[in-house]
């Protein structure tokens, strides 16, 4: 077993907490007592009512005061019980989420130019994707908009996104950056070369290094930057890390060779513990990929098959393959896992797993892949020289050719696909038969 330890963690200060109002007293009016000038004879209560007097009584400032004190606690309450929602629904806060809204106003026009060699790899986030190329991190509107392109020197960059920001890191090396759709928000610097890392919906992020002590070191950082957790494996390498959408939860991929064959191991940590909260070996085999694209668990790519971990008690669901992993994509509707046999790369199976990790649909399918996504229940794919729409059953819906050379898709509209090469992006619309 891995001797593990937990660094110490700085709790986050500063919450919320409204000051309480000194109460003022009430200096004013208070209701007048109104007495007659006129003398009043007394009669028997049985004989005669007293008459109702004639003047009517005048409320004070105080209970004016009682009212809008109120109607003020009421009002804050109900913004406060706002705040707290879309703090919930927004995690990265409102100014951010306004923010990267802001920068998808504008028009845009395809073809799309890329200065660049080589095209790496393209993530598609709905309303925009990211271009991943051996220069720059690139991020396009669907209408072609260029919200930014930074350049790096990066020798071998990966890129990691979530709903709101990007992870851009240096494998290998010691830098990480992480931007939003209007800025550059950090850059990360580490003393060891970096493994993998990854990035949550809620701006939590995990950078995974080496070490002169340990094979491995986690390192977790809110969405502010500041260092929560830190966990160290000393015999297992991580090849692979995720973080839950919440950022409460992480899970590893580790491994160890001994006499020639691997074993690995999934594990998912809580910053209150240097303990996994749950461990489980796969023997004699690799995860190559952890995915947290949904928020019910995480998706875990083995040589053996698939696995998908909910979060909150680590229930499994599995499905078994005798063809080798070759690409995962998950997006609204699903996530789709591509199989092939490692001696032909035509021959594939693709497998539509629900949000939750069921199988919705698998079916055989010839060619050779160049990427797939997953939107509306959907699957897109390139495969050779044309793109084409799949039912999730693997029916071809529609279909463009798209010539040689498109590494990369993503979906921008109905029917609508961004074809990118190594040195530009085209738009095509993908069409039905007799269309």
């Amino acid at each position: 077993m891995p001797d593990y330890r937990k660094k110490k963690v700085n709790r986050l200060k500063g919450a919320f907490k409204p000051k309480k109002e000194k109460h003022r007293a009430a200096h004013g009016n208070e209701d007048i007592k109104m007495t007659s000038s006129k003398k009043t004879v007394r009669k028997s209560p049985k004989t005669e009512k007293e008459p109702e007097s004639a003047l009517k009584v005048v409320k004070g400032k105080k209970l004016e005061r009682k009212r809008k004190t109120r109607i003020f606690l009421s009002s804050a309450a109900a913004v406060l019980i706002v705040f707290g929602v879309l703090h919930l629904i927004l995690p990265v806060g409102i100014a951010e989420n306004v923010g990267n809204l802001t920068a998808l106003i504008g028009g845009g026009s395809y073809p799309i130019d890329l200065e660049s060699n080589d095209t790496l790899s393209a993530v598609s986030r709905g309303m925009y994707y990211y271009v991943l190329t051996n220069t720059h991190i690139n991020a396009y509107s669907d209408n072609g908009k260029q919200i930014y392109s930074y350049s790096y020197g990066y020798e071998n960059p990966i890129l990691k996104t979530s709903k709101t920001r990007a992870l851009i890191f240096d494998q290998g090396g010691n830098e990480a950056v992480i931007y939003n759709l209007r800025t550059k928000k950090k850059t990360v610097k580490t003393d060891n070369d970096i493994i993998t890392a990854a990035i949550s919906d809620s701006g939590t992020y995990a950078v995974v290094t080496r070490s002169d002590k340990y094979a491995s070191v986690v390192t977790v950082y809110d969405k502010h930057n500041k260092r929560l957790y830190e966990w160290s494996s000393s015999a297992d390498t991580v090849n692979n890390v995720a973080v839950s959408p919440s950022g409460k939860k992480i899970a590893v991929s580790l491994f160890n060779a001994s006499s020639g064959k691997f074993t690995s191991k999934i594990s998912v940590l809580e910053y209150d513990s240097a303990t996994p909260k749950y461990t489980e070996t796969i023997d004699e085999t690799l995860v190559f990929a952890l995915d947290s694209f949904h928020n019910a668990g995480f998706s875990a790519v083995t040589g053996k098959g698939y696995g998908f971990y909910i979060w909150s008690d680590f229930k499994k669901t599995e499905y078994k393959s005798e063809y080798s992993p070759a690409f995962l994509r998950s997006g609204t509707g699903g996530t789709a896992v591509v199989f092939n046999r490692e001696s032909d790369r035509t021959d594939n199976r693709i497998v539509l797993f629900s949000p939750k990790g069921k199988v919705k649909s698998e079916f055989d399918y010839k060619g050779t892949i160049s990427d797939i996504e997953v939107s509306g229940g959907h699957i897109y794919c390139i495969c050779d020289t044309s793109a084409y729409l799949l039912s999730d059953d693997g029916k071809v819906l529609r279909q463009a050719d798209c010539g040689f050379g498109v590494t990369h898709i993503a979906p921008v509209g109905t029917n609508m696909l961004a074809a990118i090469t190594d040195n530009g992006i085209q738009k095509i619309k993908l069409e039905g038969k007799g269309e």
